[in-house]
């Protein structure tokens, strides 16, 4: 992933922090729970950010439900790539 890419998700992501910090402020007033909000969306956007293999791959895509449903990984995968 890109420089520019990296950027850009974590701009994407201050959205979230503004309004989700200004929401736990509104309802508790209690200042440790902006800050635990925050680092959980700042791990979140790190490891995001440094490893997203981790997070998503092709298996978990193409397989839903790790292969509980039956015949929708082939159906999908023929549906999404026109063939």
């Amino acid at each position: 992933m890109g420089l520019s890419r990296k950027l850009g998700i974590a701009i994407v992501c201050g959205i979230p922090a503004i309004v989700g910090s200004g929401l736990f402020w509104a309802l508790s007033e209690k200042w440790i729970l902006v800050f635990g909000y925050l680092s959980l969306l700042g791990i979140m956007l790190l490891v995001f950010m440094f490893t997203p293999q981790r997070m998503f791959s092709q298996s978990q895509i193409w397989e839903p439900a790790l292969g509980q449903i039956k015949d929708l990984g082939p159906k999908l995968k023929k549906l999404f790539s026109g063939a």
